[in-house]
């Protein structure tokens, strides 16, 4: 699949981190392991239910055929016994525990126990069977390595532990119950070139499920992106700040916004052109980027020059010196702005609104009030932070927008 010509590394992205890092061993870093597998039990639930139906079909049809046609044997009794009285039993437990609506909170663990226990009930019943010289044995253990390797959804590394442990049960139930050594060793080597071409299947499908799952979840974070900076876009700031917002009520959080604008930006754009003002505008997303490192911290494109970095329950030492910090972080780069009024290279001005745990201001208000942060900021000569506490700030909307759209 062809990306668009983005530079995936200012995105700061897991998803197209993990795709760059590969994932040979079929395993994803830190907390994208887990989102995969949610999402990997809500692609195969469904199909895997319709597996489970299935296999209890086949059962019943087997144990039926068996019955109608008559199969005598001393343990004849005992194979019917065991096929209507465990493995069916099993298998339509299985299938129930998969139909419940809890269902993919334990699916993972009803999967991979129900394949190893039918498995070795399976095992049991063909190998009295082969004691018995009925032929057709052979296949109901291929069927069963075949199901615990591709149908029945679990993971790659999961289906080759069942597989394992249905090989070994094969061979010790076969030692144990006395079954030739001639059948015993080719009944082995089939199930075992069966297990090796299921684990092959497995690996390649749950490669490319990875890979659909990361290029997916990558083509929706760029429609969530601006596509000069990488930033999330002001869509998503709203949409993000909401749910934030609500959480932070609930956890009794602090919410920090940090309200950032370059200044003199038109006149930049005026001198250098387009061209250098996009440069300049991605340099200095990305050194405000670097600057949202804990899990619930983000940075979005506000608008043409302004940026927004949300800090989530940050140390109150921690939101005063950042801000600082990335200002001066942004002179440090030393872009060149011979139209500035403040400085020789390009500058911010910083807007801080701090919303403490228990602030009756809305989330409207708090944004409002790093809004008018900015607005001081600018008026009182840029390239400067400017603090308020939006639980004791009272403003009037729009201070802000009208006169620094025309100071720059």
């Amino acid at each position: 699949m062809e990306f668009p010509k983005l530079d995936l590394e200012s995105l700061r992205s897991p998803f197209a981190d993990q795709l760059k890092r590969g994932f040979r061993t079929l395993q994803f870093d830190g907390l994208l392991e887990k989102e995969f597998r949610d999402f990997y039990v809500t692609q195969n639930l469904k199909r895997v239910r319709l597996s489970a139906w299935i296999a209890l079909g086949v059962a019943l049809a087997l144990a039926g055929i068996e019955v109608l046609f008559g199969f005598e044997s001393p343990d004849g009794d005992r194979l019917a016994a065991l096929r209507f009285g465990v493995l069916c039993p099993l298998l339509l437990t299985v299938v129930i525990a998969l139909s419940l609506p809890a269902a993919p909170r334990w699916y993972s663990t009803v999967a991979a126990a129900g394949l190893a226990l039918v498995g070795l009930v399976v095992v049991y019943i063909s190998h009295l069977a082969a004691l018995q010289g009925h032929s057709y044995v052979l296949a109901g253990l291929v069927l069963v390595m075949l199901f615990a390797c591709v149908f029945f959804g679990v993971v790659f590394k999961t289906a080759v532990a069942i597989g394992a442990f249905l090989v070994a049960a094969h061979v010790v139930l076969g030692l144990v119950l006395g079954l030739p050594p001639n059948e015993l060793y080719y009944m082995t080597t089939i199930l075992c070139a069966s297990g090796v071409i299921g684990a092959i299947w497995s690996y390649q499908l749950e490669h490319t499920l990875r890979a659909n799952f990361l290029e997916t979840r990558l083509l929706n974070e760029l429609a969530e992106r601006d596509g000069l900076t990488g930033l999330y876009n002001r869509r998503i700031f709203d949409d993000f700040m909401q749910r934030l917002w609500r959480q932070s009520r609930r956890e009794g959080a602090a919410v920090v916004l940090v309200f950032i604008d370059i200044d003199y930006f038109k006149i930049y754009n005026d001198l250098y052109g387009h061209q250098a003002g996009d440069d300049c505008l991605k340099r200095v997303a990305n050194t405000i980027a670097r600057c949202a490192k804990r899990p619930l911290d983000f940075v979005a494109r506000y608008g043409g020059e302004e940026f927004m970095l949300v800090l989530y329950g940050p140390p109150e030492d921690y939101a005063h010196s950042l801000p600082e910090q990335i200002r001066e972080d942004v002179m440090a780069l030393g872009i060149a702005h011979e139209g500035s009024q403040v400085a020789d290279r390009v500058t911010v001005s910083i807007g801080v609104a701090v919303a403490k745990p228990g602030t009756r201001r809305s989330l409207a208000g708090v944004i409002q009030t790093a809004d008018e942060a900015l607005y001081e900021a600018k008026r009182g000569g840029k390239n400067r932070v400017v603090y308020k506490d939006a639980s004791e700030s009272e403003v009037e909307t729009g201070n802000f927008r009208a006169p620094t759209r025309q100071a720059g």
